[in-house]
């Protein structure tokens, strides 16, 4: 089986989860949290239903499911969207469903994860399908419309601004990741070694010796102090930097913007540093994507020698 055949198969079974995971939150969304309340008292006496129960008190409403944390499931919105435009891009053809369903179910899903940087990463997503391609003006015509569409409803919509505005009464936007850097910088916390850190955690209990944060929430910093600095500039020549070079030495530049965009994003929270399940799903989009690249130039180089 050729690696086109391998994605096709992966994203036609992932295509199919991600969409029945937004409908499962706009139905949560509607029924005002209690598919949440039933999901936390399944999953009772975890962290992860103790964060749900934080949510169901809040005012705002952010996507638990059983795929994982609001944050998670963004991430995993942002794959899907950039698997399909990539794969479209490339093999110009869709998979098992059409791309303005692939719209429509990003919008959805990003309003009912409700992060504030993910809707940042989908509009620079959304902002490639109308620079790139033959179909710009069709494709952002087709957006407003999904947009302005799905904006009209307002329990998505008011949902979303009463976040920023939550964030914004806070005085951070970032929802404390740059307070907790700063409690750092101010404090007279010894810097990260050089060869080793002191292992997994070791960030956030420093954190906590000095101010009433409980994590740090930057990837980057974690691993600085958790692993040392050599250690934490070699994961990210592993993890980002080996298939960036891989795609730019194809010339695949498309493939360049998508990861770095689902890189950055999975680097805005703590994901990556306490979960090794974000790692693997970040190595495993890595490693289609790579091959793809590989295997769509030796593709092209077999066609141009017949």
């Amino acid at each position: 089986m050729n690696i086109k055949e391998i994605i096709k198969r992966f994203l036609s079974f992932y295509n199919i989860l991600i969409i029945l995971n937004v409908i499962y939150g706009v139905i949560d969304l509607l029924s005002k949290k209690k598919l949440q309340m039933i999901l936390g008292n399944w999953l009772s006496n975890t962290n992860y239903s103790l964060s749900i129960q934080w949510d169901i008190q809040s005012q705002v409403y952010r996507l638990f499911s059983i795929l994982g944390h609001p944050l998670t499931n963004m991430f995993l919105i942002i794959i899907f969207i950039s698997l399909n435009l990539a794969y479209n891009h490339y093999y110009k053809e869709k998979i098992n469903i059409p791309i303005y369903i692939v719209y429509i179910t990003t919008i959805i899903g990003t309003l009912v994860c409700n992060s504030k940087f993910g809707i940042v990463i989908i509009c620079a997503t959304f902002l490639s399908t109308i620079l790139i391609g033959k179909k710009r003006w069709k494709n952002l015509i087709i957006l407003i419309i999904f947009i302005f569409t799905i904006l009209s409803f307002q329990t998505l919509k008011q949902n979303v601004i009463h976040r920023f505005l939550l964030a914004s009464e806070s005085g951070d936007l970032t929802n404390g990741r740059l307070t907790a850097f700063e409690f750092l910088l101010n404090s007279n916390v010894p810097l990260p070694n050089i060869f080793i850190g002191k292992g997994m955690g070791t960030s956030d209990l420093l954190l906590q010796s000095v101010s009433s944060l409980n994590n740090i929430e930057m990837p980057f910093i974690m691993y600085l102090y958790d692993y040392g600095v050599f250690n934490t500039v070699l994961i990210y020549i592993i993890l980002y930097l080996f298939p960036i070079f891989v795609f730019i030495k194809n010339k695949h530049f498309y493939l360049c913007y998508l990861f770095t965009l689902i890189f950055v994003f999975a680097n805005s929270y703590n994901g990556m540093a306490v979960s090794i399940g974000i790692t693997q799903m970040l190595t495993f989009i890595s490693m289609l994507l790579i091959n793809m690249s590989n295997t769509f130039n030796k593709s092209i180089l077999h066609k141009k020698i017949d």
